[in-house]
């Protein structure tokens, strides 16, 4: 009995590893053919008998799609594939209120609420925050609660000077909050939108294009306006794109792709696809008869770049500051693999309507500024807003949502990789 037993045991044994060798290759196999079938440099796929016996990412890093120290086409064990999904399309919680303010004058004043918060039921742009709790937040403590939330308690009473009046507001408790991408201040009266990335969902659960349609609303009249782009690395390319559509004239090429994908009827396909600012739009968008003011860093990169890209080709006096751009003009595709595992793919490669691509290359701004150097970007925006109007500056656009004598600070998402993506479920095909 007792060597039956050892037999039997054996066996799963042997079925088991069996099993997981035929899973594992089949998990080789499934990738293999998605790389056939999307990777946008074939002739770098070799025979599948070069790769078997090969972990599956070891295969992917094979194909030597680098750039500046980043590879793309990777593979992500299913263990881990959700997640990566989720940070994909969506932007971090935090535990918040949800508001943003500046320090001046040893006060605190609001310049932003985001829309999905609890800080949306009482704090209003422009109040000058007194107390929280019976805590002065005024004079030489005031820069303690400057950057983050966590001093305050959880449900807290704040005490706000508004249009010359003290009030005391409703308690307000914290929640988990949605990061926004997109951001409005001001300098000198003239509205400034600061894009860090580009996401599927965002503190709007319709992501960063719906977020800057309510921003062009906001700002709807302003003659002029400044788009910060410096250190976005990139996002959707359905929602840069979109966005870029809404600064163009409707029948307008913004930019085209070299694709490489599959399609039943045809097997492996490489199409070109031009993009018009009226595939994404019925009527003329919201951001057209703004002048716009484009600032890019070495850190713009990938939907970053397109955006800038495509509004630059369509709109051409539009003027470019900063410094050159980081040159990722690839974009990948997404998908779940055989065994539950994701396959993170280079796809396209993007182009400008005349033909020339930004990848590897970046985008050269029309006016060069030293990095970091805020005066040189502060003067170089001012000279560029009177070339467009040499009476704006002087009128103060009352769309402002606050006047800010010094360039806003630098905003971050808080992934940096540069990324240009669309989820293989998305495709029209």
């Amino acid at each position: 009995m007792r060597f039956v037993l050892i037999f039997l045991v054996l066996m799963l044994f042997a079925c088991g590893e069996s099993e997981r060798a035929y899973s594992e290759d089949m998990e080789l196999n499934y990738n293999y053919m998605l790389l056939k079938a999307f990777f946008y440099r074939p002739e770098r796929i070799k025979e599948y008998s070069e790769y078997e016996g090969l972990e599956v990412d070891s295969m992917y890093s094979t194909l030597d799609d680098y750039l500046k120290g980043w590879r793309y086409t990777r593979y992500y064990l299913p263990e881990k594939s959700d997640e990566v999904i989720h940070n994909i399309q969506n932007t971090p919680k935090y535990y918040s209120f949800g508001f943003e303010r500046i320090l001046k004058d040893d006060t605190l004043i609001v310049t932003a609420v985001y829309p999905i918060s609890p800080a949306i039921f009482a704090l209003k742009k422009h109040d000058k925050l007194l107390f929280a709790n019976e805590i002065s937040l005024t004079g030489k403590d005031a820069a303690s609660f400057l950057k983050t939330d966590s001093l305050f308690a959880n449900s807290t009473v704040f005490t706000v000077l508004r249009n010359g009046k003290e009030e005391i507001l409703p308690a307000i408790q914290k929640a988990d909050v949605q990061e926004p991408t997109v951001y409005l201040d001001s300098l000198s009266g003239i509205p400034f939108v600061t894009v860090t990335q580009y996401k599927v969902r965002t503190n709007n659960p319709y992501g960063t294009y719906a977020e800057f349609k309510n921003i062009l609303q906001e700002i709807k009249g302003a003659k002029t306006a400044i788009m910060d782009l410096r250190g976005n690395g990139g996002g959707s390319i359905w929602h840069c794109t979109s966005m870029a559509a809404e600064l163009a004239p409707l029948n307008s090429e913004l930019v085209y792709d070299v694709e490489h994908y599959y399609d039943k009827l045809r097997g492996n396909v490489i199409d070109t696809v031009h993009y018009f600012a009226s595939d994404f739009l019925e009527s003329e968008g919201d951001g057209v008869n703004i002048k716009w003011v484009i600032l890019i860093n070495g850190g713009s990169a990938s939907c970053a770049e397109r955006f800038a890209a495509a509004v630059k080709a369509s709109r051409p006096e539009t003027i470019i500051i900063g410094q050159k751009s980081f040159g990722k003009g690839i974009g990948q595709i997404y998908t779940k693999t055989y065994l539950g595992g994701l396959a993170y793919i280079t796809c396209i490669q993007s182009f400008s309507p005349n033909g020339e691509t930004f990848h590897e290359v970046g985008i050269e701004p029309d006016v060069y500024t030293e990095p970091g150097n805020a005066d040189a970007i502060r003067s170089a925006i001012f000279e560029a807003v009177q070339k467009f109007d040499s009476g704006f500056l002087a009128k103060r656009s009352s769309h402002a949502p606050f006047i800010l004598g010094d360039l806003p600070p630098e905003r971050k998402a808080a992934d940096m990789e540069p990324r240009m993506y669309r989820e293989f479920s998305d495709r029209k095909r």
